[in-house]
């Protein structure tokens, strides 16, 4: 019994193994991906082109960003972009990735138990208990496997997140970005003019050689623009100026209290950004997407080679040994070879029957002879 315990496990192994490797010779003809073949197709057709379709700025408005740099250089105004903002936006970006990989994990660990329950022999199905002994083996080894799959596929998004390799030869870098930028406003501003960049240079007299004059004004006439221009900058925000004082003729006994108005709870950016936000944000996308395909690309060519690694090859090697090492006992061996009851009994109107044949056959040889010397 136990010769014919071990030969059926190890038929099981083998047609595992073999639908994986795409050698199960009994299935090549089938219509449809079996096997290894189905589990190249959720790396290649289904992983692959979603990932590849995601959009590095999804669920990041330029309004995001404009407030992370803002977030980032705290209560002063920085030079230059912050780095620091764009650190924080590429992790918020690159953690994305994480969950279409653990679903990769899921698709293939749930493609194996399919082929599995497709790996059943004729012989097997002969014996209820030992089937269902092999199937429990065979997914507890599944599942154990599962766990540092998954975890593999967690350390590849945090070893990304842990460092951010902005010397990376395919990254754009800082100054590749501002000079992209640079020469994309350089075409937008000259389509928009009309007119070729020499034209548009030589409109300018420091560029052409003229002198440039310094304007003089007298005393009064600079202490009336210095009123105009109070007039529509601080003293209009107050509520008025001198030059409206003027006018009226009234002079006010008690100047009004001035208060400050309340501090909002949460604070927003402006609707409409600034030409310095508008080409930081610029700047930050730019950067962005370089580095977003870095990270991607590297994220398709490694949760493959994980999964396969640590679940499906580690699979395929170690399915015989769980199986033998977890089924084969001298004790259990009656129980795990004991067939169903309509089995037993088809077995024994077998025998019955093969044993009237025999008398049957018997009887017509008694009868051919006796005719043959009579």
């Amino acid at each position: 019994m136990g010769g014919c315990l071990l030969n059926l496990l190890s038929h099981f192994s083998s047609n595992f193994t073999n639908s994986l490797d795409g050698r199960n010779h009994q299935l090549v003809e089938m219509d449809e991906l079996y096997g290894g073949a189905r589990i190249n197709y959720i790396f290649n057709e289904i992983f692959s082109k979603s990932l590849r379709e995601v959009n590095p700025f999804d669920g990041l408005s330029d309004e995001d960003i404009r407030t992370t740099i803002r977030n980032a250089n705290g209560p002063r105004q920085s030079l230059f972009v912050p780095e620091v903002s764009f650190e924080l936006l590429a992790k918020r970006q690159i953690s994305r990735l994480e969950q279409p990989g653990l679903q990769c994990v899921d698709l293939v660990f749930d493609e194996l138990q399919r082929v599995t329950s497709q790996c059943e022999t004729i012989e097997l199905t002969r014996f209820p208990e030992l089937r269902d002994r092999v199937m429990e083996v065979v997914n507890g080894m599944l599942r154990a496997s599962l766990v540092p799959t998954q975890a593999m596929i967690q350390n590849l998004i945090q070893i990304e997140l842990a460092y951010v390799n902005t010397n990376h030869p395919d990254f754009i870098g800082g100054s590749r970005a501002v000079a992209q930028l640079m020469e994309k406003m350089q075409r937008e501003t000259m389509a928009s003019a009309g007119a070729p960049t020499n034209q548009m240079i030589n409109q300018d007299p420091r560029r052409a050689g003229q002198p440039v004059k310094q304007s003089a004004a007298p005393a009064g006439h600079a202490g009336a623009a210095e009123e105009k221009q109070e007039g529509n900058g601080l003293l209009s925000f107050f509520g008025g100026g001198r030059k409206k004082s003027g006018a009226d003729g009234v002079t006010s006994s008690k100047p009004a209290v001035v208060k400050l108005p309340q501090v909002p709870v949460s604070m927003r950016q402006g609707d409409d950004p600034t030409d310095r936000e508008r080409i930081e944000t610029e700047i930050i996308k730019s950067l962005l997407a370089s580095y977003f395909d870095i990270v991607r690309k590297n994220f398709l060519d490694l949760v493959p080679k994980a999964i396969m690694c640590f679940m499906v090859g580690h699979s395929k090697e170690n399915i015989q040994n769980e199986l033998v090492s977890s089924l084969y006992r001298e004790d259990k061996l009656s129980e795990l070879l004991a067939e169903t009851g309509d089995i037993a009994a088809r077995r024994s109107n077998c025998d019955e029957m093969r044993t009237l044949l025999q008398r049957a056959l018997e009887i017509v040889n008694e009868v051919r002879d006796f005719n043959t010397f009579k």
